[in-house]
């Protein structure tokens, strides 16, 4: 990127006058509600947002990817461990003297349990994806007012 010099504003012309905006008058502080007042101001942001008890502040687009990451990890791992749990089970009933009961146990865990993950990570994105878009639409609607 190269740096360049910031645009210079236009200058006005007498012919279209900036418009004032318009003064918003501030609510009397007997009409506001009382909230936990807490000086954040030394805080840096993240930590700030998680002890802002008005919510003005989320930080659910913060952490949406660590905690889908955390999600991913633990349903891989659950589909590993029910994976290998029906294989075993499967084989123990092979040997134990249930050979058909075995083969289909195995062969259902080879199929339900690769099925059983893939729709639990599609849910789980699923859910982190709706809160990420219920903060946006929060935040959107939180600029309009403004």
């Amino acid at each position: 990127m190269t740096d360049s010099p910031a645009p210079k504003p236009r200058a006005r012309t007498a012919a279209a006058p900036a418009a004032a905006p318009e003064p918003v008058a501030a609510a009397p502080a007997s009409a506001a509600p009382q909230t936990l007042a807490i000086d954040v101001s030394a805080v840096p942001g993240f930590f700030r947002a998680l002890i802002d008890f008005r919510f003005v502040t989320f930080v659910t687009r913060r952490i949406a990817g660590f905690i889908y990451a955390i999600l991913l990890v633990s349903i891989v791992l659950a589909g590993l461990v029910a994976f290998f749990g029906i294989v075993v089970t499967g084989v123990g009933q092979m040997l134990g003297g249930q050979p058909v009961s075995g083969v289909l146990t195995v062969l259902g865990g080879i199929v339900l349990a690769p099925i059983g993950t893939l729709v639990a990570v599609v849910l789980a994105r699923m859910i982190v994806e709706v809160n990420v878009a219920l903060v946006a639409i929060a935040e959107n609607t939180a600029a309009m007012r403004k």
